[in-house]
């Protein structure tokens, strides 16, 4: 590897001292460390890349970043380590989640016991053995994992690596999303890295307002496509229904993670079975009629025909993305640009962020604001529905939980 810095080495505002070539398979895939005793391994299937505990430029180790901002909870140490090849878990459950593990120091031995906070370590799980569990300490320390589990790279190993970013980093974890095994010499390609226009406090036309918001539009809907198209479930568990109007339900739990979407009445899933030597291969879509107290997912199919009702393992699970919600953006942002009328004067330059007399609706406002069946406003969303009754336009926003549905 070349360390030498030469002319020509700097990438987007930080010097590449690693050159172009490979590094070793174990090389942290933000800066190239490589000492083995440094680095741990991503144990997700999809990722397994390598990364390092060292800060660089940043708040937190370069593995703590990349499992954040990738939502992963598996690592691995190298085989050559101190502790060799060991994939850090929980010693009564086997829980792998590296932000809910720690270690307890055994009374009488030079011995470490991995323990998860929960359920084990509040569960009093060892408290039978030669174990003190109120030293439990978590594995993961100030954003870092703790120097005798992982090293820090030394201060020359750090002055020789690869110099990167927070910036940086988000923009590789991004477009790792897209392309597993992309570097960051591809965020140097043309096209990687467009940034889109500035929103913009005030516009010349709903022409220049069309044109900022609509590609966010588009990237919003990318994005949602993309998240809602990857939270495919294998290995499904089914039993069998049948609903009144005579169309089959699938019941199975979906299991639920951190990065998980929230499925709701209405989201559209499809349910696969990819055959055996009694059952062809067999796919169709429904919608989610119900979520059941115990946690199962109530699926009505659209299709009954060849539906494999005797078989209730092996099933798979995929979000059906509907762009509906963002074509009415983009269809609306549309008819705002080519038709001034489309909305009053009023909310037309209000939108454009110019500069408009305030104007007053004059109406007779209720004695009583509520509605039946409904809780009393407090004084706060009295004031907005008043508000709103007596402005042309309005927006009422706020937190979970502060009455915006009622009001």
């Amino acid at each position: 590897l070349n360390f030498e810095e030469t002319a020509g080495d700097e990438v987007d505002g930080f010097v590449d001292q690693f050159g172009k070539g490979d590094f070793t398979e174990h090389a942290c895939r933000y800066c190239g460390v490589q000492n083995p005793a440094c680095v741990v391994r991503c144990n997700v299937p999809s990722c397994r890349k390598w990364f390092c505990n060292s800060r660089g430029n940043t708040s937190g180790s370069h593995i703590v970043n990349h499992l954040v901002r990738a939502k992963h909870k598996e690592v691995c140490l190298h085989k050559d380590s101190p502790l060799g090849e060991t994939i850090l878990e929980c010693y009564n459950c086997g829980c792998r989640n590296v932000f809910l593990l720690g270690f307890i120091s055994a009374k009488t031995e030079s011995v470490v016991v991995l323990l998860c906070r929960e359920p084990c370590l509040s569960v009093n799980a060892l408290k039978d053995m030669n174990w003190d569990l109120s030293q439990w300490c978590p594995l993961i320390d100030d954003r870092c994992f703790l120097p005798w589990l992982v090293k820090v790279p030394s201060e020359q190993e750090q002055l020789r690596a690869r110099q990167i970013s927070a910036q940086h980093i988000n923009k590789i974890e991004e477009l790792w999303k897209t392309n597993p095994d992309a570097s960051l010499e591809d965020l140097e390609k043309p096209g990687v890295d467009d940034e889109p226009q500035p929103v913009a406090l005030k516009y010349e036309d709903a022409y220049q307002y069309q044109n900022v918001f609509a590609p966010l539009i588009k990237l919003e809907a990318d994005y949602d496509k993309m998240m809602k198209e990857s939270q495919s479930k294998d290995n499904v568990t089914v039993r069998w229904d049948i609903g009144l109007n005579k169309k089959r339900i699938a019941y199975f739990v979906f299991p639920k993670e951190d990065n998980e979407l929230r499925l709701v009445p209405g989201d559209e899933l499809r349910l696969r079975y990819s055959g055996d030597a009694a059952h062809p291969a067999w796919q169709s879509v429904g919608h989610v009629i119900k979520l059941t107290a115990q946690e199962e997912v109530a699926l009505e199919l659209r299709a009954s025909q060849g539906v494999p009702v005797d078989v209730n393992h092996g099933f798979s699970v995929d979000f059906v993305w509907k762009s509906t919600s963002f074509d009415r953006m983009q269809s609306a942002m549309k008819t705002f640009a080519v038709d001034e009328t489309s909305v009053s004067g009023y909310i037309y330059h209000h939108l454009l962020g110019h500069e408009v007399e305030m104007q007053m609706v004059r109406n007779t406002l209720p004695r009583r604001f509520g509605a039946p069946g409904l809780p009393e406003l407090n004084a706060s969303q009295v004031f907005a529905v008043k508000s709103v009754l007596q402005k042309p336009i309005s927006l009422i926003q706020g937190p979970p939980g502060t009455g915006k549905t009622v009001t």
